[in-house]
């Protein structure tokens, strides 16, 4: 019954937000802003669901150097996941922060232990969410229960498709900023939302600035890069019900990609990295299962040229030679790597399709494959000939639009505008 009330009330309260609160949205920040005049301390909470969706780690950095912001990160693992698959989530994120030497607010739901509640233990002033969508929170850690704070937010993937859905959520219109890559998203913004972009900053796309880190841990299995290392990374949409995000192609690839490793076991590594989800989508598929979803991610551990990669992937990327996928955001994602990628998909103009002018660029950086043929001439010919007829087109294409503005990283563009915004 408790639960049961818990969602009513929110959904009365985003129909109301939707409907009328947005409008009231700017007015309320105005108001508490004035509040943090001459303080001393502002809070600031991150609430993380994954290690993978974390994109605030330079934000955090260079927010830690100012005494001023007293940080706080929420380990709040998706309630729309199976247990099984939330500890998986959970421990990852122990162990990201923990070798960081970051203080986090843990979560033990091994235990049993209830959600803490943000409000009562931090009662924070800003809050920073990696997810735009109520559902994957426990009402206690919503972002619901923040609508008269400073609400912020970074995509976490780089934002491509011309749909409603990505900018006109309820965070999206109430939130006091929502930091976007480039003048491309924040005109689609401007164009879908219905506060009509108005919170939009453009700083870059923060992952840009774990990019240029060039001190990454090695995580490959070969360690003395005795073989190429391609990266396989499908999306977790196996459903392909024709919509904007139906894009996986994985369960033609699946049995193919192994195959593949086998076949060329003295020359190439592959690293599995499946989008977060899929794990989900398979455990509930009728012909997978959590069985043979299990079975199956385990084989990309047992092989000496196979690694299964759930987690953080920034030295992953950097490490390898190439990549194939089908994923919407690795689409920009690996072009700060300088390497050759191949786009797996069936009908390359429906992919495109829902895309903006800037995605359809990106596209266009990619070889393109439909078929097994095209996959393992692109291993053969450009990963293992050196045949990169892409190269100088991919170099340009960074020169010209991943580069963030103003000659300064995300992170400080991002700083800089919450101090000058703030008044500090």
């Amino acid at each position: 019954m408790k639960r049961k009330w818990i969602i009513l009330k929110q959904r009365i309260a985003e129909w109301w937000l939707n409907n009328i609160g947005y409008h009231f949205a700017t007015w309320r920040q105005q108001h508490f802003v004035k509040t943090l005049a001459g303080r001393n301390e502002i809070r600031v909470a991150f609430v993380a669901n994954n290690v993978a969706m974390w994109k605030y780690q330079s934000l955090y950095d260079r927010m830690q150097q100012d005494p001023r912001f007293k940080l706080s990160v929420i380990l709040s693992p998706s309630i729309s996941y199976q247990q099984e698959h939330r500890m998986r989530d959970l421990l990852a994120m122990r162990k990201y922060f923990t070798e960081r030497k970051m203080d986090f607010v843990d979560w033990k739901i091994e235990n049993g232990e209830e959600a803490i509640d943000i409000r009562k233990a931090i009662n924070p002033d800003i809050v920073f969410y990696t997810q735009p969508y109520h559902g994957v929170y426990h009402h206690k850690h919503c972002f619901l229960n923040f609508t008269d704070r400073l609400l912020c937010y970074y995509p976490y993937a780089f934002l491509q498709i011309q749909d409603k859905y990505i900018y006109d959520q309820v965070y999206n219109n109430i939130a006091w900023k929502i930091y976007l890559a480039n003048d491309y998203s924040r005109d689609d913004a401007r164009m879908l939302a219905r506060n009509k972009g108005r919170n939009v900053v453009v700083v870059g796309y923060p992952s840009s600035d774990l990019y240029q880190n060039i001190n990454m841990p090695e995580v490959w299995k070969d360690e003395n890069h005795c073989r190429k290392r391609l990266i396989w990374a499908p999306h977790f949409t196996v459903a392909n019900d024709g919509s904007a995000f139906s894009r996986s192609n994985f369960l033609y690839l699946s049995d193919f990609m192994l195959q593949l490793a086998d076949k060329y076991k003295e020359k190439l590594q592959i690293a599995f990295k499946p989008h977060p989800s899929l794990l989900r989508e398979l455990y509930n598929h009728p012909e997978w299962g959590p069985k043979r979803t299990d079975d199956y991610y385990n084989q990309w551990n047992s092989k000496s040229n196979t690694q299964l990669e759930t987690g953080d992937y920034v030295a992953l990327f950097s490490g390898s030679d190439a990549m194939v996928h089908d994923s919407g955001s690795f689409i920009v994602d690996y072009q700060y790597f300088h390497k050759p990628v191949m786009y797996v998909s069936q009908d390359i103009a429906l992919s495109k399709k829902y895309g903006n002018e800037f995605s359809k660029m990106a596209y266009d950086q990619h070889y393109i494959g439909k078929t097994y043929e095209d996959i393992e001439r692109f291993i053969v010919d450009v990963v293992f000939g050196g045949n990169d007829t892409m190269e100088s087109s991919r170099n340009e294409f960074y020169d010209k639009y991943l580069l963030p503005p103003n000659g300064r990283s995300v992170a400080d563009n991002t700083y800089d505008d919450i101090v000058k915004s703030i008044g500090l």
